[in-house]
Parts: structure tokens; C-alpha cells; sequence
């Protein structure tokens, strides 16, 4: 008797699970989004990447510009070293605007630290030399070139709550400038009425009619006159 081999259940993926399958398999794929933006220099020689160092940036922690720079070759790009004395930086905010000395930490990379003080775009600005070749390159934060400055309260946890000597300062401060309105606002009514009485007496003292005279009479001397 002929055995009869087992049948293998067949597996059935819907045109809807191919989609999501291939969808994953290219996000796993798919190099990491870069948070920094590109500018190349130099007739194309050179490659300046610019961005914070980290990133997100928030609000109120340190941070610092993140500049690399790279000169193209046929393998790719190669690191350039010892320009933190021929290239300067600056960071522009609200029209403020603040001096970056450029820090050497290795691999073509210069920082120059600062701590946001408030949230959205930044500028900054790279200007100086590259051997031969001239900077002067400005790019703001934005969607495509690199993160803006958020707020500290999406990533504090738990909720920070206020300060019980912050709290009671404030409110002292409050009641000193209650106190302080309520005692002008009295002195203010006690003028006014000083005021009033005053017009009062001066308008009495110009009704009265001063009093007639009458003249006095000589009496008889007993002398006749003739």
C-alpha cells in the first residue's frame, strides 16, 4: 500500500497584509532621518553640516551648534581639521544675536555651546576661510534643514509644581500692592472731602451781609442857641 504524504497547510497573506509586510520591511530599511541640513561650499569641494548637537533641542538645556565639515573625494567625503581659527560662528534669535567660538572635538566636528532661551527658529551663521575656499553661509531652523527649539514641558515628568516660597512671595507681593492702592484710595477720598468742606465755608463766608451802622446821636449840651 502506497503511503500518502501529509498535506502542508497553505498560507494565504491578502493583498492588504502584502502592503503592510512591505511597508515595514522599508521603514526597517530606510536610514535613519537626519536632523541636520547640508550646505556645500566652496564650488562644491566642501560639505558643511549644521544643526544642534542635540537633537530635539529643547528649552532652557545645553546644547551647542553642531558644525562638520568634509571635503568630497572619489570615497566619499574626508574629515577637515584645524578650522576653529579660520571660520567663526554666530547665533541669531529675536534679533538678538550671540558669538559661537567654535570648539575642535574631533573627525572635521565643531561645537560652540549655548543654552536656548526661548522656543522656535534659530539661525546660524558660518563665515571665514576653507584653505581657499570663502564661508559665508546663514541657515534658520525649519522642517527641512533642522530641528527648532521646543518646549521643556514635552519631555518633564512628572508635572513640576510651583514652588511653595515662589508661591508665597507672589502672593505677599499681591497683598503689598493691595494695601498700598486701598491706602491712596483713602487718602485720596479724606482730600476730598477737606476739599468740600472748605468750598462749603467759603461760600458762607461770601453770603453774609455786613451789618448797618447807625449813627450815633449827640446829646443836648442845655446851651441855646442863638
Amino acid at each position: 500500500m502506497a503511503l500518502r504524504r501529509p498535506r502542508l497547510p497553505r498560507t494565504h497573506l491578502r493583498p492588504a497584509g502584502l502592503l503592510a509586510l512591505g511597508l515595514t520591511l522599508l521603514m526597517l530599511n530606510a536610514p535613519a532621518a537626519s536632523a541636520h541640513v547640508d550646505v556645500d561650499v566652496g564650488d562644491g569641494r566642501y560639505v558643511l553640516e549644521i544643526g544642534f548637537r542635540d537633537e530635539p533641542a529643547y528649552l532652557g538645556l545645553p546644547n551647542a551648534l553642531f558644525l562638520k565639515v568634509g571635503e568630497y573625494g572619489t570615497g566619499g567625503t574626508e574629515p577637515v581639521e584645524e578650522l576653529a581659527g579660520t571660520l567663526t560662528a554666530e547665533v541669531t534669535k529675536d534679533g538678538q544675536t550671540k558669538q559661537l567660538p567654535l570648539v575642535p572635538t574631533g573627525d572635521g566636528v565643531y561645537e560652540g555651546a549655548l543654552v536656548p532661551t526661548a522656543v522656535g527658529d534659530y539661525t546660524f551663521h558660518i563665515t571665514g576661510t576653507i584653505g581657499d575656499a570663502t564661508v559665508d553661509e546663514s541657515v534658520t531652523s525649519g522642517p527641512n534643514t533642522f530641528n527648532s527649539v521646543e518646549p521643556l514641558s514635552g519631555i518633564e515628568f512628572p508635572v513640576a509644581q510651583s514652588d511653595p516660597a515662589q508661591m508665597d512671595a507672589a502672593v505677599a507681593e499681591v497683598q503689598a500692592q493691595a494695601a498700598t492702592t486701598r491706602t491712596l484710595s483713602i487718602a485720596g477720598v479724606a482730600a476730598g472731602i477737606l476739599g468740600l468742606i472748605v468750598a462749603v465755608m467759603a461760600v458762607t463766608r461770601s453770603g453774609r451781609t455786613p451789618a448797618t451802622t447807625e449813627p450815633t446821636s449827640t446829646p443836648p449840651s442845655g446851651k441855646l442857641i442863638r
